[in-house]
Parts: structure tokens; C-alpha cells; sequence
């Protein structure tokens, strides 16, 4: 029990710190980098977030153009018919955020297949949600 939760600190210990050092490689690039880090670390520290991480990455715009941004890539489990589906995924965190919305792509493993026509994810693996577009 004591292994576990010392576990469990060094875990949100490492997203914090992770976290941490990714806006300060993209410093100046949020207008509230306090509420990026909590919002990325509460995220992280979750069940639903054990297994992604924060990176710096480019977001190519629909223009060319690409914009600094928080990176959270990795794998968020998926029930469908009672079977779960380790789904990979690139959610990345605007400039403007936390006044836009995440832009969070599903990136299929070759073995996977986005079903075509699929309610809430384009062919090319965009997340379109009602909570997302009304955000």
C-alpha cells in the first residue's frame, strides 16, 4: 500500500514537472500558462489520462502555417460493446486556449480503422463533438 502511493506521488510529481517544462519551452505563447498547466496536470493525473503526455509540438493551421502549442499525445481507453480499446490520440491545446477548444485528432494504429461515416470523427481522424463545437 505505501509502494503505491508512493507511486502514485512520483507519477503527478513527473506530469507537474512535465508540464511545467513544456511552457517554458513555449513561453509567451499562452496568455494564461497558469491555467494550461493546471488544466494539462489535472488531466494527466487522471484515470482517463494515465497514459498521455505533454509535449511542444506545431500545429499545422488549414493555411500552412504552423503555431506553437502544447502537445498531449498517447493512448485513452475507449468502451465500445463492452470490449476496451486502448485509442491513440493528439489533443493539442491553442494559443488561445483556454478560450478555444482543444483540437484533438484520433490516430488510428495500423491495425485500426476510423469507421467511415463516424458521428464524431472525420476521415482524417478530427474530433467533432457538440460540447467541443460549442465550447
Amino acid at each position: 500500500f505505501v509502494s503505491n502511493i508512493s507511486n502514485t506521488t512520483s507519477l503527478m510529481m513527473n506530469a507537474s514537472r512535465e508540464v511545467a517544462n513544456c511552457l517554458h519551452r513555449l513561453s509567451g505563447v499562452y496568455q494564461d500558462p497558469s491555467r494550461v498547466s493546471r488544466d494539462t496536470t489535472t488531466l494527466l493525473k487522471s484515470d482517463s489520462g494515465k497514459h498521455l503526455q505533454p509535449k511542444k509540438s506545431d500545429f499545422m493551421q488549414n493555411d500552412g502555417s504552423e503555431t506553437p502549442s502544447l502537445l498531449i499525445t498517447g493512448t485513452i481507453s475507449i468502451f465500445y460493446r463492452n470490449v476496451e480499446y486502448n485509442t491513440p490520440i493528439d489533443m493539442y491545446l491553442p494559443p488561445n486556449y483556454p478560450n478555444a477548444p482543444p483540437i484533438i485528432y484520433v490516430r488510428p494504429a495500423s491495425t485500426m480503422v476510423i469507421k467511415e461515416g463516424h458521428n464524431h470523427v472525420g476521415n482524417d481522424g478530427m474530433v467533432y463533438m457538440p460540447y467541443l463545437h460549442s465550447w
